[in-house]
């Protein structure tokens, strides 16, 4: 008798390979695991013993979630497996083939109330991957996560970044220059890079002072809940990139060398340490501003029989800087196309979405040139 060749199974993206048998799928680490499976569910469908339930949610996607994020982050995993445990809190122990779209509704419902709508949609993305994973694995028949009646509410609006005022600009430009931050600063908004692209810049590297140009090759991802790790693959193809080096910037980085985002000790900024320096920043810039800080407002000598106005908050945040950056280009009439290579994006969608509103500056500008264009040479004909 001839002897029966081997099959050769192909390799999914998850690293396991499957074969088929009757519409239903059997998967190993090996493709050995995976006919062994198979064949197992024949010698039992033979024997009559075969097994109809489905695992639960519980014993699925515990296994389920380290092939998904296999690639990912610790901080990334870390994020997931929170999402899936809100999940497998409420239908952890139904099993697969019985889990409905009401169950998935009801999990955002209680779980993701007052949530906002990315953090809702990112739980809405992982619970639907799960279970096309389960129907793939011939688990269930259908995507309860994906029924309309499992459609989740729209959470709260994240509070949306804007560009500061030219008050706040002269405020960054000559006050507490020499803090540790200030560096950073300004390169976030004469440069518009990216907050987790400061991080990585390497000043002696990535400044070119002769050229007038700052090249953005590297970026940092959370590689745990206090660490960061610099890496060359950045947000999009299009960050890596040159920017002009504007006047401000080069006065602000002259003397300056090594990581444009040093620790107080100087050393490789980590999580905390990057959140101490901006805390320590905006404590020193509104000293500053105020000419005193916060707890002895209105009791200082020169304050006591006057009427104090409110103490000055600085509320600027590091990716207010980079809006700025672009609000500031397109005020100043900066080419669109030109405008996206200086922020790294691969298109205008992002800047006409995001970046680019109106502004009293611009509405002064268009005004101008509206007049100039529509009555200039009206006015000039009846002067004469």
């Amino acid at each position: 008798m001839p002897r029966q060749k081997k099959q050769h199974l192909k390799r999914r993206k998850d690293g396991r390979f499957a074969c088929r048998y009757k519409n239903l799928w059997f998967y190993g680490d090996t493709e050995d695991e995976a006919l062994q499976a198979r064949e197992e569910y024949k010698d039992a469908e033979k024997r009559g013993e075969l097994i109809t339930e489905s695992p639960t949610v519980a014993e699925y996607a515990l296994k389920w979630l380290p092939r998904e994020k296999v690639k990912s982050s610790k901080q990334t995993y870390k994020e997931a497996s929170i999402l899936l445990r809100k999940l497998l809190d409420h239908i952890g122990n139904m099993q697969l083939s019985d889990v409905k779209a009401s169950d998935i509704k009801n999990v955002y419902s209680t779980e993701f109330k007052d949530n906002a709508d990315s953090y809702i949609k990112a739980a809405a993305q992982l619970y639907r991957a799960l279970f096309d994973a389960a129907m793939a694995d011939g688990h269930c028949k259908g995507n309860p996560a994906r029924e309309k009646a499992a459609r989740p509410h729209k959470g709260e609006e994240a509070e949306g970044h804007r560009a500061i005022t030219a008050q706040e600009r002269e405020w960054i430009e000559t006050l507490c220059t020499d803090h540790r931050a200030h560096a950073a600063v300004m390169a976030m908004l004469y440069a518009g890079i990216r907050p987790q692209e400061a991080k990585a810049l390497n000043i002696d590297r990535d400044v070119d002072t002769k050229k007038g140009l700052l090249y953005v090759r590297e970026s940092v991802h959370l590689a745990s809940s206090n660490q960061y790790e610099r890496t060359e693959k950045l947000k999009t193809k299009q960050s890596r990139r040159e920017i002009p080096f504007f006047p401000p910037l080069k006065k602000a980085l002259e003397g300056k060398s090594g990581m444009l985002v040093q620790s107080a000790g100087g050393e490789a900024v980590t999580v905390q340490a990057w959140r101490s320096t901006w805390e320590s920043y905006v404590f020193a810039m509104e000293t500053a501003i105020n000419g005193c800080q916060e707890r002895w407002w209105g009791k200082k000598r020169e304050h006591k029989g006057k009427k104090m106005p409110p103490f000055i908050r600085f509320t600027v945040v590091p990716y207010d800087l980079r809006y700025s950056f672009c609000t500031m280009c397109r005020d100043n009439n900066v080419e669109l196309n030109t405008c996206i290579h200086w922020m790294g994006h691969k298109d205008a969608k992002m800047i006409l979405k995001i970046y680019d509103e109106y502004t009293p500056e611009r509405g002064k500008k268009e005004a101008e040139k509206l007049e100039k264009s529509l009555f200039g040479s009206q006015n000039g004909s009846q002067n004469k």
